[in-house]
């Protein structure tokens, strides 16, 4: 909660600053396998080669405005989404723990999960240069569904493989 909290509370130069940070990284990685594969491919032909570079780069280095926008959004909203996802996770692991299970440990992950998103995007409304959006709500309770769904899959997994060794056990016995 502490880094989710810290990351809304950063300005909206910084936080924008942050995700073309992540995509310009994403951007290198991409070019980098890209230009990989043409070299990989065309060893022998040195112009083949460069004429392939020099239209790799000309479509990924400088993608329009437009587009770098969207990829921009689209890993923001990622972002949001995945700290929710490991905060759901969390608080199932703490609620588990304290053998709290099944429908009233659901409600409760989804409660604080929904509570926090609320709170964090009212907190987002008084720090510069952010916006406080029902949407991104959303899109952070998603991100706890999915990790509510993950946490709960892989226990109940791990759980009855469980079972089955311990009943395995006792058949060879």
């Amino acid at each position: 909660m502490g880094f989710i909290f810290y990351n809304s509370s950063n300005n909206g130069n910084i936080s924008n600053e942050r995700s073309y940070n992540i995509l310009d990284n994403l951007r290198k990685e991409y070019r980098q396998i890209k230009e990989n594969k043409i070299v990989s491919k065309n060893v022998n032909s040195n112009v083949q080669i460069k004429t392939q570079k020099d239209q790799v780069k000309s479509v990924y280095m400088n993608p329009t405005e437009n587009r770098e926008e969207k990829l921009n959004l689209i890993i923001r909203k990622n972002a949001h989404a995945f700290e929710y996802f490991i905060l759901a996770i969390l608080v199932s692991g703490v609620l588990f723990e304290f053998n709290v299970k099944g429908a009233k440990a659901l409600i409760y992950i989804m409660f604080v999960c929904l509570f926090y998103a609320v709170t964090d995007e009212f907190h987002q409304m008084f720090v510069p240069g952010r916006s406080s959006l029902v949407s991104d709500v959303l899109i952070d309770f998603l991100g706890s569904l999915i990790g509510i769904f993950i946490f709960y899959l892989s226990y109940y997994l791990v759980h009855k493989i469980k079972l089955r060794q311990k009943g395995s056990l006792i058949l060879f016995k």
